[in-house]
């Protein structure tokens, strides 16, 4: 296992948590309404102990919470928390970069479409405060209240290039 990642950093952190291809055919599955042991490893194809291993970092890591359900023994569901929910915006959009780039021929794996009305999902786009367009052109990134002295200088070496 890859030791964690400490900058002081969004982006890092996340993948201390979802940086694995692994966790994320997970989560795919738990989007998809899977919530049983056998049907994670059946689904994605991974060995039991890397799954067992997964499983239980998400659970500690609050996307997944894990209940006994009783049945004949101790078995357990996995169910999406709130900040695994959370994790749908990224997986859409996870979705729809690789059927624009992976499959671009038109045949894409996967559709997503809105239940109440059968029709493909727009496709996930940065906009202004009014919903105008952005690029990353158009935007700045900036300290936040919890930036240490290094990523203020950091940033501020950045916009002084730009």
């Amino acid at each position: 296992m890859a030791k964690p990642h400490r900058q002081h950093c969004p982006v890092a952190r996340m993948l201390n948590i979802v940086g694995d291809h692994w966790t994320w055919l997970i989560v795919r599955e738990a989007f998809y309404g899977v919530s049983r042991f056998s049907e994670f490893e059946r689904n994605t194809g991974i060995a039991k102990n890397l799954l067992a291993d997964r499983l239980a970092r998400l659970v500690e890591d609050g996307i997944f919470e894990k209940r006994d359900i009783g049945e004949r023994g101790t078995r357990h569901a996995y169910r999406l928390t709130e900040k695994g929910e959370s994790l749908h915006t990224v997986l859409i959009a996870m979705v729809q970069w690789g059927n624009d780039h992976i499959y671009p021929d038109g045949k894409v794996p996967l559709t997503i479409i809105e239940r109440a009305s059968g029709k493909p999902i727009k496709r996930l786009q940065l906009t202004s405060h009014d919903g105008a367009p952005l690029s990353r052109f158009d935007l700045a990134v900036l300290p936040g209240p919890g930036a240490g002295r290094a990523v203020r200088q950091r940033l501020s070496q950045i916009s002084e290039k730009s």
